[in-house]
């Protein structure tokens, strides 16, 4: 019962962090340089800014809810991705220093979101770029490097709905967002039906209340 009750307080807390992020972020700073602001459809919005030079994808923003998430530090650190949301095993061929960057959500190179729809969003991740990143303006530089990209699916407050991983062709992110749009909708109709009992809970007590306090007052005279 305890350790429902703390989790249920985390819960509010954390929604209620939430709308104060997003409240701060829809002021106008977030809108001119080094941010920048833009929809992506279906209720979202993701704010940018610009760190090193290159735009990072900083915030996401749930317009319907009011409520907005930090997806990425101004360290170039993913915030909603662990070691646990990436596929190690489409990474066995590559270097264990790009898995090491992987399980540490460095996204120093580009990463980008993808438009919402049915409440999911495609995410490419570079873990290490195509030689021609190091290239400097005169053409000089260039490494043999080999680009390795991630790819995954995420819901709007930017949690992974399936697992990152390293694609052999473009026909697995077809399965990889009929996966993902699945969880995401069962996920909507299991938060639908808590909000469902929370309402009906308070109406319980609140006629519970009110029995109580007229029968009190029946009491008394």
């Amino acid at each position: 019962m305890e350790s429902n009750l703390s989790e249920k307080k985390r819960e509010a807390s954390s929604e209620r962090q939430s709308k104060e992020l997003y409240v701060r972020l829809c002021c106008e700073t977030y809108s001119q340089y080094p941010y920048s602001r833009n929809d992506k459809g279906d209720g979202m919005g993701l704010i940018q800014q610009v760190i090193g030079g290159y735009w990072k994808p900083r915030y996401l923003l749930d317009h319907k809810t009011k409520c907005a998430y930090e997806f990425m530090s101004e360290l170039e650190c993913l915030m909603t991705v662990t070691g646990a949301d990436v596929d190690f095993s489409t990474l066995n061929d590559v270097p264990e220093e790009f898995r090491e960057r992987a399980r540490e959500g460095y996204a120093h190179y580009p990463t980008l979101v993808d438009a919402y729809s049915e409440n999911v969003a495609e995410v490419s991740w570079q873990i290490n770029p195509d030689g021609m990143y190091f290239m400097d303006e005169d053409g000089f530089g260039m490494t043999d490097d080999e680009e390795v990209t991630l790819y995954g699916y995420i819901d709007r407050t930017g949690k992974p709905l399936v697992k990152f991983r390293k694609i052999k062709g473009f026909k697995e992110l077809h399965t990889m967002r009929e996966e993902a749009e699945k969880i995401a909708s069962n996920n909507r109709q299991t938060t639908k039906n808590k909000r469902r009992w929370k309402r009906q809970t308070r109406k319980r007590f609140r006629r519970h209340r009110c029995s109580m306090l007229l029968f009190s007052t029946a009491a008394v005279q």
